[in-house]
């Protein structure tokens, strides 16, 4: 019989200094989903937003080149542009007037006179790449290679148009709960007979099988009627979810916001954004998504009880889960 795994202790789901460690250690060094490229089509279009406590933003300046830098002003951390989507055709800080070039020099410091070297004070650049139309960012400068770094994950979606694909809704549910208790629940099938009735009545769950990969995880489980189940379910270390059904894709980005709550995005694409069933996909996946809030939102206060320390985890249904646990031991320091 395989030894089920222990679960992180339940301090580190609301530890101050636990969350400090994964924001500096996983999320200031991992490539993390960020934006569509159909977001930034034009020049002095960008996308901004506060990732795990960090201010960034991703510009297309006037040669077509994707940028990306700390959203923070040299001067005295002013933001260069308001959170969400925009366009401006400069960088200037909305705070003191400081003005940058599109490659993040500082062009301009108002009323300092001569006694300032622009030189040493440009933008705090991030590393960005494209892949297949999605937008990532690494706060780590000296990380390898977008694509090196996904490794065997780019086979996963090779056979599938997301190219082809048009983002019809994006939408942030914020949540009570520390990130790796919503990321907990997503990595098991085990819950859904519980918690999701008309997801169970669509797939056959006793046989929902995890695979686990190389810093990724494949779920799938045969639908009720026996008919093929085209797609893939995929986890990507450390927040991205890639939900897959051949003409259409759920993109779910699960984002920490401070020790005991958590951002979750859902971005819907379609091939067919005008397909009579791209309301019908929507709407269930609202119904998910508000089934899982309530259940995570209940977890993260139990934990934090006093009466909960440690668990055990299934080798059956929960070996996705004990595998993106391990990462997190790992890379916090802690194993």
């Amino acid at each position: 019989m395989t030894e089920a795994a222990k679960t992180l202790p339940a301090e580190w789901y609301f530890d101050a200094a636990q969350y400090e460690r994964e924001r500096s250690r996983v999320f200031a060094s991992e490539w993390l989903w960020f934006a569509t490229a159909a977001e930034l089509v034009d020049p002095g279009t960008y996308v901004a937003k506060v990732y795990a406590g960090w201010p960034l933003m991703v510009v297309r300046d006037a040669d077509g080149v994707v940028r990306a830098f700390h959203n923070v002003c040299r001067h005295r951390a002013g933001p260069l542009v308001d959170e969400g989507a925009g366009a401006t055709p400069n960088l200037v800080c909305r705070y003191h007037g400081w003005a940058y070039a599109p490659d993040g020099r500082l062009r301009s410091a108002r009323d300092f006179g001569e006694t300032l070297d622009c030189d040493e004070f440009a933008l705090r650049p991030v590393q960005v790449a494209a892949w297949r139309g999605q937008i990532f960012v690494n706060l780590d400068l000296a990380a390898r290679p977008l694509e090196e770094d996904l490794g065997e994950f780019l086979a996963e979606m090779q056979a599938f148009p997301l190219e082809q694909m048009t983002l019809v809704r994006s939408l942030r549910h914020d949540l009570a709960c520390n990130w790796k208790t919503y990321a907990d629940n997503y990595l098991e099938g085990y819950h859904i007979p519980l918690l999701h009735p008309e997801l169970n009545r669509q797939f056959d769950v006793k046989q929902y099988r995890v695979e686990i990969r190389d810093r990724y995880c494949r779920h799938h489980a045969p639908s009720r009627d026996g008919s093929p189940t085209e797609g893939r379910w995929l986890f990507r270390w450390p927040n991205l979810a890639m939900n897959i059904y051949g003409d259409s894709m759920n993109v779910e980005v699960i984002v920490p916001t401070g020790p005991e709550s958590c951002s979750v995005s859902y971005s819907h694409f379609f091939v067919d954004p005008t397909a009579p069933e791209v309301a019908a996909v929507i709407a269930f996946a609202d119904t998910v998504m508000e089934q899982d809030r309530r259940m995570v939102e209940v977890v993260q206060r139990n934990l934090r009880t006093g009466s909960y320390r440690t668990g055990v985890l299934s080798p059956r249904h929960e070996n996705g889960l004990a595998q993106f646990q391990e990462l997190v031991r790992t890379s916090t320091g802690d194993a």
